[in-house]
């Protein structure tokens, strides 16, 4: 196998930077497209005082972060049950890795979007169920889907990768190679 492109993103503070100026325009995008999935109006209809929805979106998100890695590490664990995954927080990020693991661009593509999707449709059910607000389900969905600029960017990546490379998933991000 050839190494075609090695990131370590953990060390790359411009990267990082870039990802977190990039997650405005998504909040702005995700916040305009969950808002469309609440047209149908069920959600309940008692929206909290603003600063409890605000320590409610902070605490809710907070829990997100946590269960969107541990879904990343369950979904490293179903595709290579003997790899280790580790957990950690390093510049600001929170992470789930499984080292010197290799996985396909289609299995690394589901491991990158698994939270996103799992968590989606998780809280549009409890919106749908009454059990969130509009504007709760709006805002904690938005800024969670924000907050996946970095899975968004690694698909992004491994997409423009050629059909038949695999991926190394690393402890500092990623490395993408190409079978001959």
């Amino acid at each position: 196998m050839k190494l075609l492109k090695q990131i370590n993103l953990m060390d790359d503070q411009k990267t990082i930077k870039r990802l977190n100026l990039a997650a405005i325009p998504a909040l702005i995008f995700f916040y305009v497209f969950f808002t469309f999935l609440t047209v149908a109006g069920h959600g309940a209809t008692n929206e909290p005082p603003f600063f409890i929805g605000l320590l409610i979106l902070m605490g809710t998100y907070i829990v997100l972060i946590i269960i969107h890695e541990l879904i990343h590490g369950a979904f490293f664990k179903l595709f290579d049950p003997k790899g280790k995954v580790k957990f950690g927080f390093k510049n600001g990020v929170a992470y789930a890795t499984s080292p010197h693991s290799f996985y396909s661009k289609g299995k690394f593509a589901i491991i990158l979007l698994a939270p996103f999707i799992g968590i989606s449709g998780g809280l549009f059910l409890f919106y749908f169920f009454g059990w969130l607000t509009v504007s709760l389900f709006t805002w904690i969905a938005s800024v969670h889907a924000a907050s996946c600029v970095g899975d968004f960017y690694f698909l992004y990546l491994i997409a423009k990768a050629p059909a038949n490379s695999c991926v190394e998933d690393t402890e500092v991000g990623l490395n993408i190679y190409h079978e001959e």
